[in-house]
């Protein structure tokens, strides 16, 4: 990864410490209880914030049990800059950080085999905040796994997606992690969000990915995919670890505010 890349990884890395140091309790965060038991994680959805840095640290620990096991995670976001020249853009690039280098995955360096909907653009990655955020946390949590960086456009057509959802599915195995970066609602009330996040949440839980283009989250066509996949490796329902606002996290009332949750997805 470039020079800037390092550096982002690397000021991640120091306020993850700072908020690893600092969490406890979650403010007015919902927190649901329930574990994973024996089940296999297959993975799940988190926050891009900064500011729910600490809750995205919670997610990682709850779904890092046996991380060893672990040899790739695919890691999605939207494209938030609309910097991607093809519908989907994955980094070839290896990233340095404070712990180690993590690895592209040979997928990621292959552009997925040349497929025509798949570009290899490192330039957009380094300044792609859904992607940099959680590298250092990947290569900490995840110590044996290589990592696929994906974005993928807001107008993505089904064709596309179901071309990599087949794709992804025929190169996964019980090692492989995914990892949707994604925020929930954006500019809105803490009641409006909650309000929002209710419906969201229940189309994410539920594994509709035919409804992902009815809900406010910043993700839809990321979030349709990967629920498409945990669908097919065999998740029944989604489990919400934390769902809280920029209120809730900020500690005072924002009338103009995002909203985050976290969730899990398993396989029995």
């Amino acid at each position: 990864m470039t020079k800037r890349g390092g550096q982002w990884t690397a000021l991640v890395m120091l306020l993850f410490g700072f908020f690893y140091a600092a969490s406890g309790a979650a403010g007015n965060a919902r927190i649901n209880g329930e574990t994973a038991g024996t089940a296999r994680v297959l993975g799940g959805i988190t926050p891009h914030h900064g500011i729910a840095l600490d809750m995205i640290v919670r997610f990682y620990e709850r779904i890092s049990s046996g991380s060893g096991k672990i040899l790739r995670v695919w890691l999605l976001s939207p494209d938030h800059f609309e910097r991607a020249r093809n519908h989907a853009s994955v980094c070839a690039d290896d990233w340095r950080t404070a712990g180690r280098i993590l690895e592209a995955d040979a997928a990621a360096k292959s552009g997925f085999s040349g497929m025509s909907i798949v570009e290899i653009n490192p330039r957009l990655f380094a300044e792609e905040h859904g992607i940099t955020i959680h590298i250092p946390l990947i290569a900490r949590y995840f110590p044996n796994a290589t990592v696929v960086p994906m974005v993928l456009k807001s107008n993505i057509p089904d064709m596309a997606i179901l071309m990599l959802k087949n794709y992804m599915l025929a190169e996964m195995s019980e090692s492989d992690m995914i990892i949707l970066s994604m925020d929930m609602s954006h500019y809105k009330t803490p009641e409006e969000m909650a309000a929002e996040d209710e419906r969201s949440l229940e189309v994410l839980t539920n594994l509709e990915p035919m409804k992902t283009d009815r809900i406010d989250v910043d993700a839809r066509r990321a979030a349709s995919l990967v629920l498409r996949l945990f669908r097919e490796l065999g998740a029944e329902r989604g489990v919400v670890i934390e769902r809280a606002d920029s209120s809730d996290v900020l500690g005072y009332r924002v009338e103009s505010g995002t909203s985050y949750a976290t969730i899990v997805y398993s396989v029995e």
